[in-house]
């Protein structure tokens, strides 16, 4: 091969400075990612909470926060991975397993009681978290428990029920001046409107204060309605004669009703009838000596269509 064909070659192998410069930039980009992949920083996220079992016989001195600022202090690979899992789920701490000062008025926030793998889904060093103590006072004054009640409005779609709803707690312990506290024997959530309901529904309502100076153990309820289809039913049952006591014998014609009513799937057992009762008041006989029937006894979740008949013939004998 002669020199000719030989610095032909070399010239056709060798890159050319545009190709070489893309290359280097792009060597220095990964040596680069490597270094920040493997250097450590610290990093300032917001962690959202839900904090349980809040002491009954205190008040905190400023809002329980419903979200944690948290320093974690981890490497760049690390770093890249928790912050790839965002949003965080929210951390659940429960003041049962927090360590107290001062008498127990004060509880401290930290990575030794809070379980942050469960949001950030690694292992992280956290180095601060804000705020790290949340401070109570005692609760002075009277307390005593009350029944809480949601001003409620349901209807179901047509041809759909409901149980009788669920609220949880159903009583909660207030706080206040012994005046106040005397005047209470409710407290009440926001109030629920549901229309047009084909479903089971769970909800958390805010508690109303009955006023400024009133502490509540708890500053929300939970409701559940059960809601599902209708099954209709037809009973025949016997009628019961009330208020008999003043008279010898009583007879009926005829002796037993038909009632048909609607109950929810599961709500109510067909074989047992004693919670469906008919009667009749013999002391509200009219002209013709016939006697209205009506039910003095009905289960929750039960709607009723119809009695038959809706008065019978009666024969008194006193």
């Amino acid at each position: 091969m002669n020199n000719s064909n030989t610095a032909y070659l070399n010239k056709k192998l060798k890159p050319g400075k545009a190709t070489a410069f893309f290359i280097c930039v792009g060597i220095a980009a990964m040596l680069w990612i490597l270094q920040a992949l493997n250097t450590v920083y610290t990093y300032t996220v917001t962690v959202p909470v839900i904090f349980k079992n809040l002491p009954q016989n205190k008040k905190p001195l400023a809002q329980v926060p419903n979200q944690l600022t948290v320093d974690i202090k981890a490497s760049g690979l690390k770093l890249f991975l928790v912050l790839a899992s965002k949003p965080f789920k929210p951390l659940e701490i429960d003041f049962n397993n927090l360590k107290s000062v001062n008498k127990q008025q004060n509880y401290i926030l930290s990575s030794g009681t809070i379980n942050f793998k469960n949001s950030f889904k690694f292992e992280t060093q956290i180095k601060h978290i804000s705020p790290d103590t949340l401070y109570f006072s005692e609760k002075n004054g009277h307390q005593k428990k009350v029944p809480v009640k949601v001003p409620l409005y349901l209807k179901c779609l047509q041809g759909y029920g409901s149980r009788q709803p669920v609220i949880t707690p159903d009583q909660i312990t207030i706080w206040g001046d012994t005046a106040d506290i005397n005047k209470i024997d409710t407290v009440y959530s926001q109030p629920l409107n549901l229309v047009s309901l084909n479903k089971s529904y769970t909800a958390n309502l805010v508690i109303i204060k009955p006023n400024a100076s009133i502490s509540t153990s708890d500053g929300e309820v939970e409701i559940y309605i059960e809601v599902d289809k209708l099954i209709e039913h037809t009973l025949t049952l016997p009628i019961a004669v009330l208020n008999n006591q003043n008279y010898k014998q009583i007879s009926i014609f005829p002796a037993k009703a038909n009632v048909k009513f609607t109950s929810i799937q599961n709500a109510f057992s067909i074989a047992d009838t004693s919670l469906l009762k008919v009667s009749i008041d013999p002391g509200k006989i009219n002209s013709n000596n016939k006697c209205n029937v009506f039910l003095s006894a009905l289960p929750p979740g039960v709607n009723i269509l119809g009695i038959e008949p809706r008065e019978v013939e009666i024969l008194i004998i006193k």
